[in-house]
């Protein structure tokens, strides 16, 4: 086992080094007349800002690793240099910041055609820079960026030793729902760490969609997590191999609801009340609202791998109604769509009798970036006490 993940770092590393020598290759003709490492520093981390962002990432993620051995007693293995050093070290670096390689650059220098370069370049990498970055953002879109509250209790039923590999999956699914760093150091956890193929394929998968780059094992490198010799057999030919595939549909999630713990721990401390056709405005509050440290509900983000237009129903109902009990607070988005919306009026009538406050927030000021949200008052014209009609 050691010798394998030896053998992973090491080619991870020299990865590293030969992406970051063909970097430098590239914008060398971007230097100025003078320069350090502080300016190859800079170049990168303008040019190949999400390239940069992974070398530190994968930086501190072995640098975590090597704490974790050393605290355990075992012998050093991944005593990487930071991204500062391992620059100074590639043959590229020392070639142009050698004294006959500046002299030489000084000489030839021309301010005018490293600008025309510059600008040439800085076209070519903004395209390539966006196209990774929509992708990101595209995942994040589908996330909250907060960690919310129950977070570690959610983790922390992952890791019991009775927890089955079915409702792991359920609670992967959940905590693919967030994006923080708690989350990412949890999957970049089971990618390293998890014995079920199925749970430890959805962590890494997790990870790629945000652009990380983990290292996913060979199950046959894998440690087995105990020292138990009936469990590790069990864990070896059964639990491995396990696979669970969830039933996305309303009434599972009802059931989950009603019978499992990781239903139960959820509180939130918005219950977004809205129209789907205001979806661009509301994820917009959601961010906002994330920033200044809420945990949303909002059903195509919260529940979206089982509440389906198509499937609408009785456990549909059942399903709101939970999330309404484990909200704090519920803002309504005014909008023309929302304010004809029997969802909306119901949501407003339910959340009224649980005698629990209401804001408005009109589409408009979303729209012109204020977030200003009001207390409902009677004299406001919502028309929520209305029965709605809902199948």
């Amino acid at each position: 086992m050691s010798g394998y993940t030896k053998h992973v770092f090491n080619k991870d590393l020299e990865k590293i080094k030969k992406e970051m020598t063909t970097y430098i290759n590239n914008f060398i003709p971007l230097l100025p007349y003078v320069y350090s490492i502080d300016t190859i520093k800079a170049l990168l981390e303008e040019y190949y800002p999400y390239e940069w962002f992974l070398i530190n990432e994968k930086y501190e993620y072995y640098c975590i690793k090597e704490k974790v051995i050393r605290r355990h007693g075992k012998k050093s293995r991944f005593d990487m240099d930071n991204p500062s050093e391992i620059i100074q070290k590639l043959p590229v670096f020392k070639k142009i910041s050698g004294q006959e390689y500046v002299d030489k650059h000084q000489r030839q220098y021309n301010e005018e055609k490293r600008i025309h370069q510059k600008k040439l370049f800085k076209v070519q990498r903004k395209s390539r820079n966006k196209k990774i970055y929509d992708k990101i953002q595209m995942a994040k879109n589908k996330t909250q960026l907060i960690e919310p509250e129950f977070l570690d209790k959610l983790t922390g039923l992952y890791d019991k030793k009775n927890t089955s590999q079915k409702d792991k999956v359920y609670i992967v699914i959940e905590l693919k729902k967030y994006y923080c760093p708690k989350v990412i150091q949890f999957f970049s956890k089971k990618v390293d760490t998890e014995y079920n193929v199925q749970l430890r394929r959805m962590a890494f998968e997790h990870l790629q969609s945000f652009g990380f780059q983990p290292v996913l094992p060979k199950q046959k490198h894998m440690r087995i997590p105990s020292k138990n010799k009936k469990r590790r057999k069990w864990l070896r030919n059964v639990y491995a191999k396990e696979r669970f595939d969830i039933k996305a549909i309303p009434e599972e999630l009802e059931y989950r609801i009603d019978n499992s713990k990781d239903q139960l721990i959820k509180s939130y401390d918005f219950f977004i009340s809205h129209s789907s056709a205001d979806y661009k405005y509301i994820q917009e509050l959601i961010q906002y609202l994330n920033v200044k440290g809420n945990t949303i509900y909002c059903d195509w983000i919260n529940d979206n791998d089982y509440l389906k237009r198509e499937l609408v129903g009785k456990a549909t109902l059942f399903v709101i109604e939970k999330r309404l009990q484990q909200s704090k607070l519920l803002i309504f988005v005014k909008s023309s769509n929302s304010s004809n919306s029997n969802w909306c009026k119901y949501e407003l009538n339910y959340f009224s009798k649980l005698k629990k406050p209401i804001y408005v927030i009109e589409i408009d000021a979303i729209l012109n970036k204020s977030f200003n949200y009001n207390l409902l008052t009677e004299e406001m014209d919502l028309e929520y006490n209305e029965k709605p009609i809902l199948f």
